[in-house]
């Protein structure tokens, strides 16, 4: 590959509840198969290292020890495994700050660690478990750009745009949704819950992708993990809208080559909006009563 171009690996990974040594196995697994079919940047899911804890029946100050212990164990980690295998990680985690929890995601490129992103939009009772993050990264590794997401923060198109304006190429995101579990047949089949979330996702992140000219990327987790059932979804948009990559149900990953010049091409189409948006404008409505 030129430097034109690049292969983004999304895993929808199984995470064992409140076993990040465990967790963080499965992730240097996946990463060294990622790396193995050339991948430069490699997705994990959301609360990946930890599993979702606050949907589990496990206690509170459980839950803050197993946080502390993921953090301790995960940065070392996933730097070592970085600089070994050239690789950059969008790793998912409840990380401890002070006495209170955030639901993260690591970014660790082969320099080390990159950033720490948080949540920003928490939806339901995520609000009784987590502070809100307050701060929209956007990363350059490897020679290319990109901004990351939480599972519901894909729902608000102003950080995607942001990102754009910023230069990000693609964006990531790292979802633990477990919606529709009344889908999950009794055998474990979560074919039928997969589908209900790929068609939720197709209605926003290909008008994500098109209006900014970016790929988007998004992986969520698989299986059983606590009180919940995870569907085992990873799936790529390209600039244009096009879904060109997916994997469900259950664990697995998918592995897309990402070009400049398709980005290029797509923010130069009219159906780009991003050279054309007025944000100035819409900051100041005028209001006539």
């Amino acid at each position: 590959m030129s430097n034109e171009t690049t292969k983004v690996a999304a895993v929808a990974m199984h995470s064992e509840m409140g076993e990040p040594d465990a967790n963080l196995k499965r992730v240097e697994y996946w990463a060294r198969k990622a790396h193995a079919k050339g991948a430069t940047f490699v997705l994990f899911t959301e609360e990946c290292i930890t599993g979702s804890m606050n949907k589990s029946n496990l206690a509170t100050d459980q839950i803050h020890s197993i946080a502390r212990n993921a953090h301790e164990l995960a940065v070392p980690f996933l730097e070592s495994l970085c600089y070994e295998l050239s690789i950059t990680l969008v790793v998912g985690t409840i990380e401890p700050v002070e006495n209170k929890l955030r639901n993260s995601a690591y970014i660790v490129g082969p320099e080390g660690l990159l950033a720490t992103f948080s949540k920003i939009h928490l939806p339901g009772n995520e609000n009784n478990w987590f502070l809100p993050g307050d701060s929209l990264q956007i990363i350059s590794s490897q020679g290319w750009t990109f901004s990351v997401g939480i599972c519901f923060d894909a729902r608000f198109p102003e950080i995607f745009r942001a990102a754009a304006y910023q230069g990000a190429e693609f964006f990531l995101l790292a979802v633990g949704a477990s919606g529709r579990n009344d889908l999950v047949a009794a055998n474990g089949d979560q074919t039928e819950q997969a589908k209900a979330h790929k068609d939720l996702n197709m209605k926003y992140l290909s008008s994500r992708a098109v209006d900014n000219g970016m790929y988007v990327i998004n992986a969520n987790q698989a299986g059983k993990s606590g009180n919940a059932w995870f569907p085992g979804l990873a799936q790529a948009i390209d600039p244009n809208g096009n879904l060109i990559a997916e994997h469900m149900p259950n664990e697995g990953m998918i592995v897309v080559e990402i070009s400049r010049e398709a980005i290029s091409e797509a923010r130069s189409s009219l159906s780009c909006t991003l050279s054309t948006s007025r944000p100035a404008v819409y900051l100041e409505p005028t209001i006539i009563k």
